[in-house]
């Protein structure tokens, strides 16, 4: 996963030129623990996809420093995983790494538009849960009000599905033509460059890259 590598450091050689402190740095806590895969595999009743764990086992997860609202992005680790799996609060508590639980669980485990009978049936939310699992997201410009969450499908493709608060008719129709196809055709890597990229970009779109404090001086 080298080009991930080179993708994080150049989001942060950006972010390096637009402020002098490390709120927004991207992150990657190191190799995970065998245990805390073990313990994730033990909540997760299906296997975890072998790209994913390749993923866990190099970087760990992938974090900003602080910032969690625009240009960032949240793939937790495993423990974090884990431990959201095991929570009883029903508040803070993933109900289960299914893509439409984990979108909801991003937002406080409240968002009407997924209750059933609201736009889904609880049939077509349970067969969105099975079909696509999600793993965390990441956010470009909008200040808490919109992600991408990055999912793998049943056959260990991956994509990013866009989710604005403000556009659910958006998300609606791209989830219905998921439950009839899926549309992931990227490795874990891709998504994630395609992700890191898109953040930096967002970066740089709102704060500038630097250059014309380099060129002043």
């Amino acid at each position: 996963m080298q080009r991930l590598q080179d993708a994080i450091d150049q989001y942060n050689a950006s972010r390096t030129r637009c402020w002098d402190h490390d709120y927004t740095t991207l992150l990657a806590p190191g190799p995970a623990a065998e245990a805390d895969l073990a313990r994730l595999r033990e909540r997760e009743p299906r296997p975890l996809p072998a790209e994913l764990e390749a993923f866990y086992r190099r970087f760990g997860g992938l974090h900003n420093h602080h910032n969690t609202e625009s240009h960032c992005l949240e793939l937790p680790a495993p423990a974090a995983l884990a431990e959201g799996l095991e929570r009883a609060d029903e508040w803070q508590r993933i109900r289960s790494l299914g893509l439409v639980d984990v979108i909801v669980h991003s937002w406080g485990n409240d968002r009407y538009e997924f209750e059933p009978g609201e736009a889904f049936a609880q049939a077509e939310l349970d067969a969105l849960n099975a079909g696509y699992r999600c793993f965390g997201w990441y956010r470009t410009d909008t200040v808490s009000e919109s992600a991408w969450y990055v999912y793998a499908d049943a056959q260990e493709r991956f994509g990013a599905l866009y989710y604005d608060q403000d556009g659910f008719g958006h998300v609606e129709r791209s989830l219905r033509a998921m439950l009839a196809a899926s549309p992931a055709r990227q490795s874990l890597e891709e998504v994630l460059c395609e992700g890191v990229e898109r953040a930096r970009q967002a970066m740089i779109e709102w704060h500038g890259d630097g250059s014309e404090d380099a060129d002043s001086a």
